[in-house]
């Protein structure tokens, strides 16, 4: 990892400044820091989906029934790693920290991808450096989409707009089958793992692993009343079909037309950590409340990178503050509906397929 500095900026201070003074001021009869009752009704919902629907599949159902019902299953299991497992992470669904760990793991569960790895990437790199490449991890150079200005051209590049959707569909599987297992074992991500002994990574990866294809694969191979090509079809097909609806919810809140993909000059980047953070997010749908309950708040994304110790149903209420505050201090505030929001990604896309776009 690049370690990176932020700029100093006084105006920039004063506007992060600002903009606390108000939120505390708007929250100062709550208890933000941890989950309340809508954190709770939300996550248990899609928990019951899940492991209901979970549970009929292995009644004397046919196919069309069982590969429904399992994408119910894998579908409210994301669902439950945005309204649990994200807040988790960040300690703000209990008070207590092993407790948050718990649920963190097995909010992740259906998912595939290993709650502790992905936690310390996604606050360690991600949350601190957005969109910096060689210090945001989900900005990494990949073999197949060229996402930031920074990473090479090649003359594939060019088509990668239109074939961009096909590799979403193997996002999850990716990163279960293969990213996941570069994060432990590779010694370029020491940094991340600092201060996590081995012991505990490589115990807590296995641990979930088995769970995780015992709950997707294996229970499903041994008991359910179906060939087991099909079940392993299901499996695949439902993983891509979740892993769709993954990307649809958050490429585009960072990799969208008119982000920054700031590169420092020496050691020090060009903004103060907050308006870094307003410069290289995009909201959709921010004040829309079906958005929040399906998303876990990742759609209001300025306001999760700037407040990550607030539990994410309380976003609604400080959105309106961010983009006022903004306005007034002449800052970025990128908001868009989630049409608009995929549009612009792949107008990025298309852009970013072109060799004159490069740094």
């Amino acid at each position: 990892m690049k370690a990176k500095y932020f700029n100093k900026s006084a105006d920039e201070k004063l506007f992060f400044l600002a903009l606390k003074e108000k939120v505390n001021d708007k929250l100062k009869d709550k208890t933000v820091s941890h989950g309340g009752a809508r954190f709770w009704f939300k996550g248990l919902f899609w928990t019951l989906i899940c492991y209901s629907s979970y549970s009929l599949l292995f009644l004397n159902i046919d196919k069309t029934i069982f590969w429904l019902l399992y994408v119910v299953f894998q579908l409210s299991g994301l669902l439950i790693g945005f309204s649990f497992g994200h807040d988790a992470s960040h300690d703000t669904a209990f008070r207590n920290k092993k407790a948050n760990s718990v649920l963190h793991f097995f909010s992740f569960l259906t998912v595939g991808i290993d709650p502790l790895l992905w936690g310390l990437r996604h606050i360690r790199s991600h949350h601190l450096y957005a969109n910096v490449e060689g210090s945001d991890i989900d900005i990494d150079k990949n073999p197949f989409l060229r996402l930031s200005p920074t990473h090479p051209w090649k003359p594939k590049h060019k088509y990668q707009a239109y074939y961009a959707p096909f590799v979403y569909m193997f996002t999850l599987l990716h990163s279960v089958f293969m990213s996941d297992w570069v994060y432990l074992f590779s010694d370029e991500y020491n940094w991340m793992k600092r201060g996590v002994s081995k012991a505990e990574l490589y115990f807590r990866f296995l641990l979930y692993k088995v769970f995780y294809f015992s709950l997707v694969l294996v229970l499903p191979l041994l008991y359910a009343d179906l060939s087991w090509t099909f079940i392993v079809l299901t499996f695949l097909t439902a993983s891509a079909f979740t892993s769709m609806v993954f990307i649809i919810m958050l490429v585009g809140t960072h990799f969208f037309d008119g982000a920054d993909y700031p590169q420092p000059e020496g050691e020090f980047l060009e903004h103060t950590w907050a308006v870094h953070q307003l410069y290289t997010s995009c909201d959709w749908d921010a004040n829309k409340g079906w958005a929040r309950f399906l998303s876990g708040g990742s759609n209001c994304h300025a306001a999760h990178h700037l407040f990550p110790n607030i539990c994410h149903t309380n976003y609604s209420e400080i959105n309106e503050i961010i983009e006022e505050t903004t306005k007034e201090y002449k800052q970025p505030y990128h908001h868009k509906t989630l049409f608009e929001m995929m549009f612009s990604h792949f107008k990025h896309l298309h852009k970013m397929g072109k060799p004159e776009f490069y740094n």
